[in-house]
Parts: C-alpha cells; structure tokens; sequence
C-alpha cells in the first residue's frame, strides 16, 4: 500500500527535507508544502519572508505541473522509478500510458489496476477502462474510420489514467521498481489478434 506524504516526509532526514524547499522544481505542490510542514513539526522557525518564499513555490509548482505530465513530456515516465529492492514493483506510468496507446484504455486500466491492493479501488480503475473504452467504439462507429482518432482517444484515456488514478490511488510520490512488461505484452497481443482479424475479414 503506498505511504502518505506525511509518513515519507517522516523519514527523511532535515536535509532531506531541504531538498524539496531548494531544488522544488523536480517535486509535486503537496510534496513540497508536506516537507515544510514536516519542518515546522521538527521545531524549523521559517521567518515571514522563508514562508512567502515557500508560498511562491508551490505556486510556481502549480502552474506547471500540467506540462510536467504530459504523455511527451521529458523523461515524465521515468519519474520516481528506483533500484531500490524494497521499493513495490509496479507498473510504470510509461507503460500504462503505452497499453493504453497501442492496444486501448482498458489494457492500460488492468495495468494501473494491478497496482493496487484495495479491490474497491481496483473495480473503479478497471470500470473506468472499461466505460472509456466503450465510449471510444461508439465514438468510431459514428465518425468515418480514423486510426489518428484512435490514437487520440487513447491517448487521452491513458493520461486520465496516470494523471488521475494513479495519483489518487498509488500516489505520486510513490517510489516504485518498474514491473517488467513482456507478460502483459504477450497476453494483451494475443487478446488483440482475434479481434484484428474480424475487422480485417469482417
């Protein structure tokens, strides 16, 4: 299950700390208010001036956090991927995104799925798969067939996914060993192909 800002704020050291505050460009709004506020519970006095300071930049972080998860986004992917053998393996937000691209939203929402460990959560990430990717047949069967259209819609279903459910469910700030894809990708090619093939002969 993935720990809350405030138990990763936890156990970092005060220069651990500072590094959100110095070098805030490379952390998340939340993450950079949860380590000033881990600060101030250490007994850190920030003066007016330090407290302004840190307001400008998670505000700053605000303004661009949209562009730092966009799917072409440099290196976005990679982002709290580790080598640490006690970090979860997971699925990354690169993968997700790519089964979401290539085969459809749904295969990106079993990924994201397989993330996380309350069922509950699970059901509405793989709902959502499967809802979008419902939407996204119906869309294409009312306009002339386009694969670029295609590629759109699930693209855009694979950002809602990484941009929204994984950072409400498994978390942002969550450090994570990347799962390897090759077992997914075997079992999503050999769901897919029945279904090219209908299209090419239907």
């Amino acid at each position: 299950m993935a720990r809350s800002l405030r138990e990763v704020m936890n156990g970092k050291s005060d220069e651990g700390l500072m590094g959100y505050l110095n070098n805030f460009q490379k952390f998340t709004p939340e993450a950079i208010k949860a380590a000033a506020d881990e600060l101030k519970r250490r007994g850190r006095n920030f003066s007016e001036g330090e407290l302004k300071e840190i307001d400008v930049k998670i505000e700053n972080r605000k303004n661009s956090e949209d562009e730092d998860d966009t799917l072409f986004a440099s290196d976005s992917w990679k982002k709290k991927v580790v080598k640490d053998p006690n970090a979860p393996l997971l699925y990354s937000k690169g993968t997700i995104r790519a089964f979401s691209l290539i085969f459809s939203t749904i295969f990106g929402a079993v990924l994201l799925s397989s993330n996380i460990n309350d069922n509950k959560r699970k059901l509405i990430v793989i709902g959502f798969g499967v809802i979008y990717t419902a939407v996204t047949i119906m869309i294409m069967n009312l306009i002339p067939p386009n694969t670029f259209y295609v590629l759109i819609l699930n693209t855009a279903g694979g950002l809602g996914l990484t941009s929204t459910f994984w950072n409400k469910y498994v978390g942002q700030e969550t450090e994570y060993r990347a799962r390897p894809i090759w077992k997914a990708l075997m079992i999503s090619i050999i769901i897919t192909i029945p279904f090219i093939i209908a299209i090419i002969y239907g």
